[in-house]
């Protein structure tokens, strides 16, 4: 069983969703440095979780693999392998599996003046 799901707008490049911030461990911690996303990325891949939770069809059961089909539609340039961590992730989130399971295949880019989005089919 194959559906698709339309997430809108263009994902956040996976070079542009993180940002570098400073944290402590504990109550007096040593501050160090690490990658945080975004509120942007964050906002994305939250949005595409829900969207893909609600398509998800009643009854639809992973298999061993699990095939997406990516079709981007986008309003400027962008790598397509760096569109799709922040979709892959949020498509595992909202079908409780591990991504590792995943057989990603880019089908299309294209640059659009309007409506930009990603169309995904689930296999």
């Amino acid at each position: 069983m194959s559906w698709t799901v339309t997430i809108p707008g263009q994902p956040p490049s996976t070079n542009h969703a993180y940002k570098i911030v400073t944290v402590r461990r504990g109550t007096g911690g040593v501050p160090f440095r690490t990658l945080a996303k975004t509120d942007e990325a964050v906002s994305y891949q939250m949005a595409a979780r829900l969207l893909v939770a609600a398509a998800r069809p009643s009854g639809w059961k992973p298999e061993a693999q699990v095939r997406l089909t990516y079709r981007l539609y986008l309003s400027r340039k962008q790598d397509a392998d760096n569109s799709l961590k922040l979709l892959n992730d949020a498509i595992a989130r909202a079908l409780d599996i591990n991504d590792d399971r995943f057989l990603p295949c880019v089908e299309s880019k294209e640059i659009v003046k309007a409506n930009p989005r990603v169309e995904v089919t689930i296999t």
